[in-house]
């Protein structure tokens, strides 16, 4: 009987498939499959929910909703899950979809060379411009990893270092909308033949089927503000309980029980385990006389939804975090705007990101009248002035400036070749600059939104704002019609960077990423950490001990608020000291564990873009020396904290691959500032002078190692020599002089002129009356 309602769902949800085939489907969104209020008022949602196999769902039910099978009974749910926001999981799917694909079409192309040209069977991969990675974080290993199934650079594909779909997830899932590889469809995609290995009597079996499936949850975005709880969301999906978080997060009843207390490689069939799963105890009082339940959602998604994964706090060093009073909202924000105002979308679900040449996924419409230049410039703006008179703007109202009653920007007085050499959020985003790029926290990244004690330490370092080329898209489809490559690339635009850590194996010269979890398990007990890499090993606490020697029997014992700035220069200098130590001696102890343990030819650990590698054995080490240092592993933990560990010292290596220990970086398009606050709003001078931030203004790496890296300034993050960076900064430098030099000339020159014209007039006369007889002259 199960069996015959699974087969009836997957046949009723083939026929939704079919009528979204191109050529089949009547609209986009399924023309008359799926019905419109066709409204600009709320539709009120008092619907009926189902359950994962298609049952509805009744107070007495015990198992979760699906988002799925309860929206997609009205909604176009297999074209919505192809969204953005639902591909951050699903992208390398439709590479490899699109390569097996683009394959099979080119063995046949010649066969069907007189045939009428069909449409592709599969869909392009569009990753656009690179944004915020997945950054793998473990404050017990130093570990701060970007990670992307996109194909941006500086990030490394999860697959390609062995961690599964089911670890992100894992790790990653409380911000994510749900989709992509969190879905068995979608894994079967990628993996066709997965299932029958996981079919064998000898492999161990999915732990998918104990967690269920992440599917994409509409009221994740969809709900009012205050429906939805994502803490709840992101508690519940912790638990490992994927399939139960859109019910939990809607509080529609209590869930009893979590898949995470399960062990490894139990049977999801056996009736043990079965029992273990969680169970829902639905609230009743959630449910009408009718069996529906009220879903309090808008169309229109609200600024509280967004905020859940993109929000940002700045953190100024030695100090902390930031109070929220010290900065101003974004000014689009303070007009009454929202975020989908500008960041729209379709059926779809492709959300407009609002970057300048950016198009449409699917059709690959261009999107310019959605980004900065476009509502405030129009579409003319790209082009030259002959192109421009016979341009779109001229024939359609919509591609004109002034959207949504953006204010047209005059840039008085600002030179044409800026457009050219800077992006709009160069000049009015980001945090105030200051001479150093200061700390930034990020919600995808530092779980912003959660309960928490944070400090503005905690990993992963992100340093901004950093005033950098902007990074293209290298997808095969770019409608940069108004600008060369050469041209998008050399443009400079405002940006957040970070600088992986992590460890790696170096394999044919360059550095590969080891599996976090592995090297966890690896590492235990070298590293022996309970808290943070930082606190323990490269900043470790003194000892009151340390602080008398070091200050005095008085001072020694003060606290360390109290500190004169000598003092706490002394007590830094010998923190980095400890550090240093103790940082050598276990990472390097931490490598040969890994060489032993994983079987690694030789293992690395890479911060602040420095790759630390064991040191090749000196002659003077003796076989005793080694002894010594084995037996001291060996010796309980009581004792390690009394016996001197032998030095095991790193040396600095150099790879093939620097690519993949340099800065990653993501633009930042907010918080919009004034045009008062914009850079260059008090002159020149504000950029163009020695001191100017957005040339010479630093960046110092920072990450996990006691050793940071050295300061670079945006002039040469934006490939500019600072000799050149100087004299050109003395063309400026006298300029208002120059100005008055250049007018007063030209007052004197106009009185000069208008002197030698009076006297001219003058002479003029005299010959003209002389050359008339006097009476005088006549006699």
């Amino acid at each position: 009987m199960e069996y015959f309602k699974n087969f009836l769902t997957k046949l009723a949800w083939g026929a939704v498939l079919f009528a979204s085939v191109p050529g089949v489907s009547f609209a986009a969104d399924g023309g008359r499959r799926f019905a419109h209020s066709d409204s600009d008022k709320r539709y009120l949602h008092h619907i009926d929910l189902y359950d994962l196999n298609n049952r509805k769902i009744t107070p007495d039910s015990d198992q979760p909703y699906s988002p799925q099978n309860t929206c997609g009974r009205c909604h176009d749910f297999e074209t919505i899950s192809h969204g953005w926001h639902f591909n951050a999981f699903r992208s390398h799917i439709l590479r490899a979809a699109s390569k097996e694909s683009s394959a099979a079409e080119n063995e046949t192309a010649d066969e069907d060379a007189d045939k009428e040209p069909e449409q592709p069977s599969h869909e392009y991969v569009v990753d656009g411009r690179p944004g915020e990675p997945w950054i793998w974080t473990d404050e017990r290993t130093g570990t701060q990893l970007p990670l992307s199934y996109r194909d941006w650079p500086g990030r490394f594909n999860p697959a390609s270092i062995g961690i599964s779909e089911l670890e992100m997830v894992r790790q990653f899932g409380g911000r994510l909308p749900g989709g992509g590889a969190g879905t068995e469809d979608e894994r079967k995609t990628l993996s066709p033949e997965s299932d029958a290995d996981d079919s064998s009597e000898d492999a161990e079996p999915s732990r998918w089927a104990l967690t269920g499936d992440l599917e994409v949850d509409c009221m994740v975005c969809h709900a009012v503000s205050g429906a939805y709880d994502f803490e709840l969301r992101r508690s519940t999906i912790g638990s490992e309980n994927f399939a139960w978080a859109p019910t939990a997060a809607l509080r529609l009843g209590q869930i009893d029980g979590s898949v995470a207390r399960i062990k490894e490689g139990s049977d999801p069939e056996d009736p043990k385990i079965q029992a273990k799963l969680p169970k829902v105890q639905y609230d009743a009082s959630r449910f009408g006389p009718d069996g529906s339940v009220f879903m309090d959602l808008v169309r229109h998604v609200e600024n509280n939804a967004c905020y859940q994964c993109h929000s940002q706090r700045t953190v100024t060093d030695g100090v902390g975090i930031d109070e929220r009073f010290i900065h101003d909202t974004d000014v689009h924000l303070r007009a009454g705007m929202k975020c989908t105002d500008c960041h729209r979308n379709g059926i779809d679900h492709q959300i407009a990101r609002g970057f300048e040449g950016e198009q449409h996924p699917e059709s690959f419409a261009s999107m310019t009248t959605l980004n900065c230049v476009g509502c405030h410039l129009g579409t003319d703006f790209y082009l030259y002035e002959e192109e421009a008179e016979n341009s779109i703007t001229q024939r359609e109202i919509m591609n004109r400036p002034g959207r949504l009653g953006a204010p047209l920007p005059n840039h008085e007085g600002l030179p044409p070749v800026h457009f050219e050499k800077l992006t709009c959020t160069a000049c009015h985003s980001g945090p105030i600059p200051s001479s150093t790029a200061g700390g930034l926290m990020t919600s995808l990244s530092h779980g912003l939104g959660d309960k928490g004690h944070r400090t503005g330490t905690e990993l992963p370092s992100i340093r901004g704002p950093l005033f950098i080329p902007e990074s293209t898209s290298t997808d095969d489809h770019s409608d940069l019609d108004h600008a060369s490559d050469e041209e998008a690339h050399s443009r400079v635009t405002v940006a957040r960077g970070m600088w992986p850590a992590y460890w790696g194996e170096i394999r044919d010269g360059k550095v590969i990423p080891l599996s976090p979890e592995k090297v966890y398990t690896a590492t235990r007990r070298s590293l022996r950490v309970r808290r943070g890499f930082i606190e323990e090993v490269s900043k470790p606490k003194l000892s009151s001990r340390d602080l008398i020697e070091l200050l005095g029997e008085e001072r020694g014992k003060v606290d360390a608020s109290e500190y004169t700035p000598e003092e706490r220069d002394l007590v830094d200098a010998l923190q980095m000291k400890q550090g240093e130590a103790l940082f050598d001696e276990k990472v390097a102890l931490s490598l040969e564990t890994l060489e032993k343990e994983l079987g690694v030819e030789q293992a690395v650990y890479v911060s602040t873009g420095v790759v630390y590698a064991r040191a090749a054995p000196s002659d003077a080490d003796s076989a005793d020396e080694v002894a010594d240092a084995e037996r001291s592993e060996a010796k309980p933990n009581a004792e390690d904290d009394q016996t001197e560990v032998p030095t095991r010292l790193l040396e600095e290596i150099t790879v093939e691959n620097p690519e993949a220990v340099s800065m990653v970086s993501w633009p930042m398009a907010h918080n919009v500032r004034p045009a008062g606050w914009s850079l260059g709003a008090t002159g020149c001078l504000e950029c163009h002078a020695d001191d100017g931030l957005i040339f010479a203004s630093t960046v110092t790496p920072m990450g996990p190692a006691p050793k940071a890296g050295q300061p670079s300034t945006m002039a040469s993050l934006q490939g500019l020599a600072e000799s050149d960076r100087l004299l050109w900064n003395q063309m400026f430098g006298g300029r208002k002089l120059y100005k008055l030099l250049v007018a007063a000339s030209l007052v004197v020159l106009g009185v000069m002129m208008l002197l030698g014209l009076a006297a001219s007039a003058h002479r003029r006369s005299e010959m003209a009356s002389g050359g008339q007889p006097t009476p005088e002259r006549t006699a």
